[in-house]
């Protein structure tokens, strides 16, 4: 695991993350990320059966590497928030079959969206996916059978990790949450875009009380890291959200 170890230490350099596809049997898939998992410092989230529950008590929060296991089947909506709670520096790990033979197997993730009674084969998919990886020169696809080769990394200068002072559209939205005399706001932003880490700023700026609310505590910790001592926490169902007297800033 030499070669991830000195990859690791690049990707941390320049503050980059990597996917790492691991196709074969499930088995030997699972060898070679438990194997990665020994082998590199982390959080090591591990997502197998029943995804889309599971990562419900994850958003809001970062972790160092994680593993997906799609060989039976996809959840990609999982999979995507998943790759979203993931710092710089991490791997994520992605479980699957071989290629040449995934399009025609069942994906049991199918009868959570399909009206079938029986999983069905997705092959417009997974195609897709496949060519997708493959002609990405930044993903790691690792064939079992096959030697692993590491795509070499672009000559990057160094990450200059967040300050804690808002980016500029950050800075924009929360001039505007601020200037605000009433009303509701919702602001919405692809994952990982920085929505916790604004809340947390609107929380620390504001004067008079808010509550956050989160379906557990550990899903608002990057609304905490920002938001110091204004920090009221109340669990409840939903996502992660910020209610101030007069404004909701993140749901």
């Amino acid at each position: 695991m030499q070669l991830f170890e000195q990859l690791i230490s690049e990707l941390e350099r320049t503050g980059h993350r990597r996917l790492v596809v691991l196709s074969g049997d499930a088995q030997w898939t699972l060898t070679q990320a438990v194997a990665l998992r020994d082998a590199l410092p982390g959080d090591w989230v591990w997502l197998d059966e029943r995804p889309s529950q599971a990562i419900s008590g994850l958003l809001g929060r970062e972790f160092r590497h994680a593993v997906f296991n799609a060989s039976t089947g996809f959840d990609v909506a999982a999979f995507a928030a998943l790759s979203g709670t993931l710092s710089a520096g991490s791997l994520l790990v992605l479980r699957v079959p071989p290629l040449d033979a995934w399009a025609e197997l069942p994906d049991s993730d199918s009868l959570r969206w399909s009206d079938s009674a029986e999983a069905i084969a997705t092959p417009h998919f997974v195609h897709h996916f496949c060519q997708t990886i493959t002609a990405d020169p930044d993903a790691i696809v690792w064939l079992q059978g096959s030697e692993l080769s590491l795509p070499p990394l672009p000559d990057t200068p160094d990450w200059q990790p967040a300050s804690g002072a808002p980016q500029r559209e950050q800075a924009e939205i929360l001039d505007v949450l601020q200037g605000m005399q009433g009303g509701i706001v919702a602001v919405t932003a692809a994952r990982g875009r920085g929505k916790s880490a604004m809340a947390g700023m609107l929380l620390n700026r504001i004067a008079g009380s808010a509550v956050v609310t989160a379906p557990a505590k550990g899903a608002t910790d990057i609304i905490a890291r920002f938001a110091g001592e204004h920090f009221l926490f109340y669990g409840s169902g939903r996502a992660a959200c910020l209610f101030t007297p007069r404004r909701l800033a993140d749901c």
